[in-house]
């Protein structure tokens, strides 16, 4: 079951679709297509039956949206799977799946992964399959989110000039119920990761399985080691609290349970989220996804 998140891709998905599977007649045989464009209309939507894969067409976000809603409903042990038509794909590209035409081919290989999810005490934004941040990330999510319906371009660069400057005092992190930051130490940003790649495809924690019962987090103290990190990414040691040389200004640590306290915003995922506070936990090979 293919279901296609209308909005992702520019609104391109539903078309991009159909000629994926005139080129793929042995999916498509077995297939069927339904639309979506919000989370009650997946929710409506989404029956399946014993044998059917629900196969996410989108991004991260659609991704999460299926997850969540199987997760919802007590479903979470079917196996999934993404054609990426979105703008990050981050989880895709952990699954090998660079484009679309892969993600179909995979499709016709049935070979499957795990993967693990963090929980988070959100009521709203339950789990995370990529991330979970406060500082710039959640910043600049939160003004894209405000001001995209103008022009996505005009609002990613306002959204950028306007935060990314800018530092903070007052987060909390807790990790395995040890302090890691405390509220006085200077945050550009603080992320929990899940996976090893971040958005674009950015191979960004080098070192980092998404299936081996540990995340990563990384506090970062200003602008500077933030670019610096968003371009050359990091070796994640193994070790739980670490500096790169090459990067003093970036902490990481290997985590199974956190607590995050902010006195701005969260993102999830990829959208800002109204909170403040979360306990996240890994949990461990909780998904079964189609692999390249």
């Amino acid at each position: 079951m293919f279901l296609v998140n209308a909005a992702a891709g520019t609104g391109t998905a539903p078309r991009r679709l159909g000629a994926l599977l005139a080129r793929s007649p042995e999916v498509a045989a077995r297939s069927r297509i339904v639309r979506s464009s919000s989370a009650a209309e997946l929710d409506a939507a989404l029956t399946l039956a014993g044998d059917e894969i629900p196969v996410a067409v989108g991004g991260d976000g659609s991704l999460h949206a299926l997850v969540t809603l199987l997760d919802q409903r007590g479903e979470l042990q079917r196996t999934i799977a993404v054609v990426p038509f979105g703008t990050g794909n981050a989880t895709a590209h952990t699954l090998g799946l660079r484009s679309a035409a892969l993600g179909m081919a995979a499709l016709a290989s049935g070979q499957t992964t795990t993967l693990d999810l963090i929980r988070t005490s959100i009521p709203h934004a339950p789990i995370a399959l990529v991330s979970c941040s406060t500082g710039f990330e959640s910043a600049f999510l939160r003004r894209y989110a405000a001001v995209r319906y103008r022009s996505r371009q005009w609002a990613g660069w306002s959204a950028l000039l306007l935060n990314v400057s800018k530092s903070m005092r007052g987060v909390s992190l807790v990790i395995d119920g040890v302090p890691w930051v405390t509220p006085d130490d200077l945050v550009h940003n603080v992320g929990l990761y899940n996976i090893p790649h971040y958005a674009f495809g950015k191979l960004m924690w080098r070192g980092v399985r998404a299936d081996d019962g540990v995340a990563v987090a990384a506090h970062v103290s200003s602008p500077l080691w933030y670019w610096n990190l968003m371009a050359f990414g990091i070796t994640v040691p193994l070790e739980r609290d670490t500096h790169d040389t090459r990067m003093p200004g970036v902490r990481t640590i290997r985590w199974r349970t956190a607590e995050l306290t902010t006195p701005t915003s969260l993102q999830v995922d990829g959208e800002s989220i109204d909170a403040r506070h979360a306990t996240l936990t890994v949990d461990h090979r909780a998904l079964t996804i189609i692999r390249a």
